[in-house]
C-alpha cells in the first residue's frame, strides 16, 4: 500500500529574467513502513521534493496523494491541519525555539490541537524518554549538544504520532558519532513502530542502511 504517491510532479521557479525547473516529471511511490533515502548533488531538487511532499511548497503541476488524500485539493487551513496531524518534520538545523526549554519545544505541535496542558506534558515526557532525553527536559537548547538537539527535534516530530516523518539532512550538522546515533534512532522508529520515513541525505553509508535509495540529478529522478 502506497502512503505517498507523486504523479507527474513539476516545480518551476520564475522571475522576470529567467525560469528554473527545479523538478521535472517526478513519479514516486513510497509504501507504508518504508524508509526511503533521496540522494543527489547539491541543487538537484532533493529538498524541493521533500518540501512538496511535506506540503510546505506547492508543485507547479502534477498530483500528490498522501495517506489516501489528494493534497493538491486542500485549502490552506486544511493543509495546515494535515501537516500537523499526519506529518512530522526533522531539519538539518533542528529549528528549535531557543527561548523555550526542551519539553516546551517538544509540546509545540500539540498546541494547535487543543490538547490539555497536562496531556501535552505527559506525551512530551513519553517521547523524550523514547529518545533518551528525559533527564534534559528542563534544559534550554543552548545547553545541549548538536546530537541532543536533533533528538529533541525527533521527539517533537513524534509527539503528534505522524504517519510520515520527513527528514532533511538530519545528520548534516553532526559529527560522525552523533550522526550514527541519530540514524540508529530513526531506524529503530522505522523498524519497531513501522514509521514511514523519507530522508534527504548526502551520506552514502547511511543511505545503504535504509529500505531504498532514489537519486536525483538536475531535478530528474535518475535511479
Amino acid at each position: 500500500m502506497s502512503i505517498i504517491k507523486l504523479t507527474g510532479i513539476n516545480k518551476i521557479y520564475r522571475t522576470n529574467e529567467m525560469e528554473t525547473q527545479a523538478l521535472e516529471n517526478v513519479n514516486l511511490e513510497v509504501k507504508k513502513g518504508e524508509f526511503l533515502s533521496i540522494m543527489g548533488p547539491s541543487g538537484c531538487g532533493k529538498s524541493t521534493l521533500l518540501n512538496i511532499i511535506g506540503l510546505l511548497d506547492k508543485a507547479t503541476s502534477g498530483t500528490i496523494e498522501l495517506c489516501g488524500t489528494e493534497a493538491m485539493t486542500l485549502k490552506d487551513k486544511e493543509l495546515a491541519e494535515f501537516r500537523n496531524q499526519r506529518l512530522g518534520f526533522i531539519f538539518q538545523s533542528f529549528h528549535l525555539v531557543n527561548s523555550l526549554n526542551v519539553i516546551d519545544n517538544v509540546e509545540l505541535p500539540l498546541l494547535y490541537r487543543n490538547v490539555s496542558a497536562g496531556e501535552r506534558t505527559r506525551l512530551a515526557k513519553e517521547v523524550l524518554e523514547r529518545v533518551g532525553l528525559s533527564h534534559r527536559m528542563r534544559h534550554m537548547p543552548m545547553q545541549l549538544s548538536g546530537g541532543q538537539c536533533q533528538r529533541v527535534a525527533i521527539a517533537r516530530a513524534l509527539i503528534g504520532n505522524p504517519d510520515i516523518i520527513l527528514a532533511d539532512e538530519p545528520t548534516g550538522n553532526l559529527d560522525s558519532k552523533m550522526g550514527a546515533e541519530v540514524m540508529d534512532l530513526l531506524r529503530q522508529l522505522n523498524r519497531e513502530d513501522g514509521r514511514t520515513i523519507v530522508m534527504v541525505t548526502h551520506n552514502e553509508e547511511q543511505a545503504r542502511t535504509t529500505s531504498r535509495t532514489i537519486r536525483f540529478f538536475d531535478g530528474r529522478q535518475v535511479e
